[in-house]
């Protein structure tokens, strides 16, 4: 298509162009794929997703060359000619379901494969009103080694209206294929239903209580937090045999130590195991739960082996969940390993590139960064992470300390007095005796650069 030359594209490819940039070094500095860059640049819209998602991938590149993101985006707004639904729109339950045992909103998986021309799925012989919330379908055109899948995620309370699409290649003689293909589906659904539930205002059982829930976490301001804690024990109290609701409020607690907020955290670490644990009891085989035991047993326990061996359990029972792949490469960087720690997060960003939260979780890029030495690299992944999620007390301390090893004294300073604002008691010794690293030359590193940047030594 043709880009305008005062468009969106064309701005952005010209501050690319002027900071010497290429799309690849572009697309590594704002996390993402080389393909959204370009498909940013052309004013593909299409392949960018929900608005919401691309008006993050704008503002990300926007940031980056210097332009003004607020601009592009209320220039994408009225640009846009692609007829995009409203993902805030509420979602009803059925009347008389008891959605408290439901685990996640009723889905349909569907496979539907056609070679040469686009296959017609006819809905109202797979599904019935008020059985199924969403219901996904796709096709499948192979020219010549390679297979062309277009997917569509439809909201059947909605005469099955398209709320997100998503189109991908794969080679035809490329190994386990369908696995990869059913991976991706499934990684990058996951988080757009995640955040549709997480907007409706009418909640129904644990469940609807515990999607309510999960967007205020990740908000990381200390009022959503807590409101978010008080749905949590709600849904426990509603449903106390519900694994997922048991898992998240074993999460909950973890974070609630990291940001330095829980009042004893010793007691909070056992509440936390013996929410996991309980979690693990009543669904064995419920990935999520052993991937959030598995960070509690490195992050609160400095437990490493058994922190590998039970992500290795989630990931191998359900290797599509991309924010267990993050918690995994946490642990990575916590053992000595940022090179496998940088190859989990791309795992990642490669399942669900649209995942409206993979912003939370780039403080895993800027902690092994800066285990590599890489201070500038860690630093504008930092400054990126603390200007979306100011109130992330630990996003900050990575920042800090690649800050510190490049002597960037003065633009530390700011950093510093918010993360002594958001953690009062925070110091390099603190620091050094409580943060879960197995190699004392990476923690004397952070340490030497939390130093140099001038966070209290005590």
């Amino acid at each position: 298509m043709a880009v305008e030359a005062g468009g969106i594209g064309a701005r952005l490819r010209a501050g690319r162009e002027k900071l010497g940039l290429t799309v690849l070094q572009v697309a590594e500095r704002i996390h993402t794929d080389p393909k959204i860059v370009e498909a940013i640049e052309a004013e593909n819209y299409e392949a960018l997703g929900a608005p919401v998602y691309a008006r993050g991938h704008i503002g990300h590149y926007a940031e980056l060359v210097g332009e003004s993101g607020s601009e592009l985006n209320q220039l994408y707004s009225h640009q846009s000619k692609v007829a995009q639904p409203d993902l805030t729109r509420i979602v009803k339950a059925p009347a008389g379901t008891n959605s408290s045992k439901l685990v996640a909103p009723a889905l349909l998986v569907i496979a539907v494969f056609a070679v040469g021309a686009a296959a017609t799925l006819r809905r109202d012989d797979l599904m019935r009103p008020n059985e199924l919330d969403y219901v996904v379908d796709g096709t499948v055109r192979t020219r010549g080694n390679i297979h062309h899948i277009k997917v569509r995620l439809l909201d059947l309370t909605s005469c099955a209206s398209p709320i997100w699409t998503n189109e991908f290649a794969l080679a035809a003689t490329e190994p386990y294929c369908v696995n990869e293909v059913t991976a991706r589906i499934v990684a990058r659904i996951d988080p757009v239903v995640l955040f549709i539930e997480g907007k409706r205002r009418e909640r129904h059982g644990a469940t609807g209580l515990l999607l309510r829930a999960i967007p205020l976490m990740y908000t990381m301001k200390r009022r959503e937090y807590e409101e978010a804690g008080d749905f949590i024990m709600r849904a426990l109290e509603e449903d106390p045999d519900n694994a997922k609701v048991a898992a998240w409020a074993a999460h909950w607690q973890v974070f609630h130590v990291g940001q330095g907020w829980a009042q004893d955290p010793r007691q909070a670490l056992a509440t936390a195991q013996r929410f996991a644990l309980k979690a693990i009891a009543i669904d064995p085989k419920n990935a999520e739960a052993l991937g959030i035991y598995a960070h509690i047993c490195s992050f609160m326990n400095k437990d490493f082996d058994a922190a590998l061996y039970f992500f290795d359990r989630s990931l191998r029972l359900n290797p599509n969940l991309g924010f267990v792949w993050a918690l995994s490469a946490v642990t990575q960087c916590y053992v000595g390993e940022p090179d496998a720690a940088l190859a989990r997060m791309d795992r990642y960003r490669e399942l669900a590139p649209y995942d409206p939260y993979f912003s939370f979780f780039e403080g895993v890029y800027a902690i092994a960064y800066l285990l590599k030495n890489q201070y500038k690299r860690a630093a504008g992944v930092g400054r990126r992470l603390v200007k979306g999620h100011p109130e992330f007390s630990n996003g900050y301390k990575p920042l800090i300390a690649a800050l510190g090893h490049l002597k960037q004294f003065d633009e530390a300073k700011p950093y510093v007095a918010k993360l002594i604002e958001l953690e009062p008691q925070f110091s390099v010794s603190h620091f050094g005796k409580t943060y879960p690293f197995r190699r004392d030359s990476d923690r004397e590193r952070y340490m030497e650069g939390l130093r140099l940047a001038g966070v209290p030594e005590q």
